[in-house]
């Protein structure tokens, strides 16, 4: 072979001294090959500068091997950590990640899938923003093995990894009940919304595990003026009730005694603990305040909110790997049951509780 000639896989199997078929399968990794065999071919590539072309074994395998990772256009920058988890994990299985988030519209979840499905991804990695914008985005995607991050749609039969809200709701809960807790109003989560509904019900078994009274759920848009907003009008209603004490005993709802909120994330935890100071109710003192979802960046002890950090690096390996198994299944399009990993989040504890 002279110095301008490109090498091939056929030189790469000549150099090491094994069949072409070891040599393709030590760069696809798709087989186990022995580890001498392995150094033998990974020596070779690296003495002849050998350059795999991907396009060309995409042909041949019908496999690009690409994964689409599409997440709502709200998204914060925590969810940094799952992009980069997600990404490690690939590299790890010599694949590449196509990241894409989610246009405006209630269709963009089917337009964002089928335009990540003609870039011929093997696989499709989504964090639904809602179920019912999601439903249909991820039945287009039934081409190719799809697993769930986050918010989980049942009854679509993908995978899916999420958190575990009754020990999520077990933590923050039983932490404001130590912390003298008796009665609590949720902030942010909307009765309507389904996933929403759902740790609404897992915080008030929570509470009814923790002996802290669930006073009622509070619907609020997620973010700060959300929090701002059902503040403000909790603080009226309590002034409403004619109870003079109503700020020196925090938030009284027609006579039922509130002492803590449970707020949706920390956006409308902010929100609503800046209300009640300039009115006077002091926090956590009065009123403790906590939130569901973590969307800081710093893993500092000077936390303001009292708060749950999803395990968004863990969730991100465990997406990838039930993806890849989906990949390995021939059977993937009969494969039954969707499985479903849940993990807990980790209690961070902030100034706005006790």
């Amino acid at each position: 072979m002279t110095r301008t000639t490109v090498p091939t896989l056929v030189d790469v199997a000549r150099e090491a001294g094994v069949s072409i078929a070891t040599a393709s399968r030590v760069l696809s990794g798709a087989q186990h090959v022995s580890e001498s065999r392995s150094r033998a071919v990974r020596k070779a590539i690296a003495d002849l500068g050998y350059r795999h072309n991907a396009v060309a074994s995409a042909l041949r395998s019908q496999r690009t091997e690409t994964v689409g990772l599409i997440l709502p256009r709200y998204t914060t920058g925590f969810l940094s950590a799952l992009i980069e988890s997600v990404s490690a994990a690939l590299d790890d299985e010599g694949m590449s990640l196509v990241l894409r988030y989610s246009a405006d519209g209630e269709d963009h979840d089917v337009a964002t899938v089928e335009s990540m499905l003609s870039r011929r991804v093997d696989g499709l990695i989504i964090c639904p923003p809602s179920e019912d914008v999601s439903r249909d985005a991820i039945a287009a995607a039934d081409r190719v093995p799809v697993v769930q991050v986050g918010r989980h749609i049942f009854g679509d039969g993908t995978d899916s990894v999420g958190l575990d809200d009754h020990r999520a709701t077990d933590l923050l809960v039983g932490s404001l009940a130590d912390g003298g807790a008796r009665s609590l109003v949720t902030v942010g989560l909307s009765p309507a919304d389904p996933a929403d509904a759902r740790r609404i019900a897992a915080v008030r078994a929570s509470c009814e595990l923790s002996g802290v009274a669930f006073v009622e759920a509070v619907a609020a848009d997620a973010v700060l003026a959300g929090g701002v907003a059902a503040a403000n009008a909790l603080l009226a209603r309590s002034a409403a009730s004619g109870t003079d004490e109503g700020v020196a005993r925090g938030i009284d709802l027609e006579g039922r005694s509130v002492d803590a909120v449970v707020c949706a994330n920390d956006d409308v935890a902010h929100g609503v603990v800046t209300v009640l100071r300039v009115n006077g109710v002091a926090v956590p003192e009065v009123v403790q305040v906590a939130s569901l979802l973590d969307v800081s960046f710093g893993e500092g002890d000077d936390r303001e909110i009292t708060t749950l950090r999803h395990p968004w690096p863990a969730m991100g390996r465990e997406a990838v790997r039930l993806l890849i198994d989906a990949l390995g299944s021939a059977a993937h399009a009969d494969s039954g049951g969707a499985r479903r990993v849940t993990l807990a989040p980790r209690l961070l504890r902030g100034r706005s509780s006790r």
